[in-house]
């Protein structure tokens, strides 16, 4: 057991017994090794209890705190204030990190004394096996050139180069506990309030373009996943950050329109049921709506053309004609994405097309090298035997 250490790295865990080892083993063979990796058992009932009993026996830095089930918001508070890290990182138990993760966001938070540091990332589809990039993360053109910034330096952008989310992104351990910051306990959108109100308060935000967290999406069970059971839980808590800072936003109130209004459209696309959108439908216009002025802007203030649209649907259209606009605005977003798709396979047969052809023409020129390397051989053979005959002569 560690008494203290560069990084804490706080892992809640809930039944995730199938991944569990590939998060655990992404930590521990971490190229920093003055770390400790904080396991707060959320109650589980699967494997996952024995798998962390086995890792914190052969390693000293994993230590394994347990709760009742409280959800994720309220393990994660547990696990920050159990932590002893200078700086601190939330990893959830189906995710994993690269070997040098650690490392360089370390690095960087000594480096620009960070509050926080944000790196890029990737995602790994699990019905598919796929680990694609994911921009999102880090949005690399939505960055001053200067480093580190924070919401003055980066108004207009502060919610907005990054996602709310607490996987990718190091954290002062101390500038947290200073501010009072804390997950939510909510069954989802726990941490948008924590998340959002770091990048609000930090002094200095720096960040490693490099991607080195991956996170993994579409398990059926995941809180995302099972959205439809507390469908308004992100939107009412972008509704708590607005109530503590909408007055003070500013310059920075473009970057918090555009990320809430991605939140909104997240919901509604993303419920499973007709109960769970028209919840979702009658929050937006009964709350949020009474409260901040969402209306269609000139063009230029939303970042996509689509917000205009999507505004203006929303704020004018009954629950089921707005339900018909985001079917239709699904199946025309579905049909862009399969020809995108469609044009990438025939790109790709292009290329094999290419790579065949190329392949077939480098195997005619070894042929004919072949040939005139054999023809070159056996006329050195003949000029040894001539120049043995001179030399007898």
């Amino acid at each position: 057991m560690v008494d203290s250490a560069k990084v804490s790295v706080v892992v809640p865990v809930y039944n995730t017994a199938a991944y569990l080892r590939e998060c655990l083993d992404s930590l521990v063979g971490q190229t920093l090794a003055d770390i400790e990796i904080v396991c707060v058992d959320d109650g589980s009932t699967d494997e996952s209890p024995s798998i962390l009993e086995e890792y914190a026996a052969r390693d000293g830095r994993v230590r394994v705190l347990r709760q009742k089930n409280q959800g994720a918001g309220a393990a994660r508070n547990n696990g920050l204030l159990q932590a002893r890290g200078a700086y601190v990182m939330f990893c959830d138990s189906d995710d994993f990190m690269a070997r040098d993760a650690l490392e360089l966001l370390w690095t960087q938070c000594e480096q620009d004394a960070a509050d926080v540091c944000v790196c890029a990332g990737e995602r790994f589809y699990e019905s598919l096996g796929l680990t694609v990039a994911a921009p999102g993360y880090l949005e690399v053109n939505r960055l001053p050139e200067e480093m580190p910034f924070n919401r003055h330096s980066n108004a207009e952008h502060l919610f907005s180069f990054t996602t709310i989310m607490m996987f990718n992104k190091m954290f002062r351990r101390q500038f947290l506990l200073d501010h009072g910051l804390r997950y939510g306990t909510t069954r989802n959108g726990e941490d948008v309030e924590i998340c959002a109100f770091a990048l609000w308060y930090a002094e200095r935000i720096t960040v490693v373009r490099k991607p080195l967290v991956t996170y993994r999406i579409d398990r059926p069970d995941s809180l995302v996943g099972t959205l439809s059971a507390s469908a308004t839980d992100p939107l009412r808590a972008w509704m708590r950050v607005w109530d503590a800072i909408g007055g003070e936003l500013g310059a920075v109130r473009r970057s918090f329109d555009c990320k809430f209004l991605g939140v909104i459209r997240h919901g509604f696309r993303n419920v499973t049921t007709a109960e769970a959108f028209a919840a979702c439908y009658n929050y937006v216009r009964d709350e949020v709506l009474q409260k901040i002025d969402f209306r269609p802007r000139k063009e230029g203030y939303y970042y996509t053309p689509w917000y205009n649209v999507f505004v203006e649907h929303l704020t004018r259209d009954s629950l089921e004609n707005f339900m018909a606009y985001m079917v239709y605005a699904a199946s025309r977003e579905l049909e862009a994405e399969e020809a995108r798709r469609l044009d990438e396979r025939r790109k790709l047969k292009e290329e094999r097309r290419d790579v065949a052809r190329l392949s077939k023409e480098n195997k005619e020129l070894a042929r004919k090298f072949s040939k005139v390397e054999g023809i070159y051989r056996a006329g050195a053979a003949v000029r040894r035997v001539l120049r043995k005959a001179k030399r007898g002569a």
